[in-house]
């Protein structure tokens, strides 16, 4: 059986013994103007219907799996023929506190597109994170990235805080290294960056964030993938 599938099973078949020892299971659902992923539009700049569930134990372990609708439009003689359709993540991982103020999570996750059947898409990365007060910094590895391209990197610095009782800001500015130019058309750099205002409202959450990178069109296959982009989301918690 394949790691996904392993994850994936494991996810559901959780659930019961997780509420058998009181772990905590939660879920979300969200619809979004567009799926930006590090800057990049991953729905061809389209509204994307995402959700999800997690299953945390008592001892900072956790499971859970993630998807979203997907369409990168993309033609085989320009980026491999890759157009997705959907997009479901397996992950786990530990997350724990250091002290009052500084707390860590490190883990997999493994990106799958089904409907691709393997052709470019799917890969797997770790990941670790430090969070200082509302401060955070991160990292993702992959040794195989997405289109066969070699080893990727990216790191990440974050920003949250609260403006009102009922308002959050989030900040990120995240830097991406590709070994061989391929998910990119010629770059084996680039940078995004957000700025992210969030609400709750009525039982649900509302976002509205603004995105950017440092790519031109050009790096994007001629698409406007990487461009500015005001992000509209709305969301429920279950």
């Amino acid at each position: 059986m394949s790691l996904k599938k392993v994850a994936l099973v494991a996810a559901v078949s959780s659930f019961p013994f997780a509420q058998a020892f009181g772990a905590e299971v939660s879920g979300n659902i969200a619809l979004t103007t567009d799926y930006k992923f590090r800057g990049i539009s991953q729905s061809d700049s389209a509204p994307s219907v995402q959700g999800g569930f997690d299953v945390a134990f008592d001892n900072g372990a956790y499971i859970g799996t993630w998807g979203a609708a997907v369409d990168f439009d993309c033609a085989i003689d320009t980026c491999g023929g890759l157009n997705g359709g959907i997009e479901l993540d397996y992950y786990a991982g530990f997350a724990s506190d250091i002290s009052d103020s500084v707390s860590f999570d490190i883990g997999y996750i493994y990106y799958d597109y089904p409907q691709d059947e393997g052709l470019l898409g799917d890969y797997g990365e770790i990941y670790g994170s430090l969070s200082f007060g509302d401060f955070g910094i991160g990292m993702n590895y992959s040794d195989e990235y997405w289109g066969e391209t070699g080893k990727f990197t990216y790191t990440y610095a974050t920003y949250s805080m609260a403006l009102s009782e009922s308002v959050a800001l989030d900040l990120l500015v995240g830097s991406g290294d590709y070994d061989e130019a391929g998910y990119l058309d010629g770059a084996t750099e680039h940078m995004n960056w957000s700025v992210a205002l969030s609400t709750s409202a009525g039982g649900l959450d509302f976002a509205i964030t603004y995105e950017d990178t440092d790519l031109d069109k050009e790096d994007a296959y001629g698409y406007d993938w990487a461009d500015a982009a005001l992000i509209l989301s709305i969301g429920k918690s279950l």
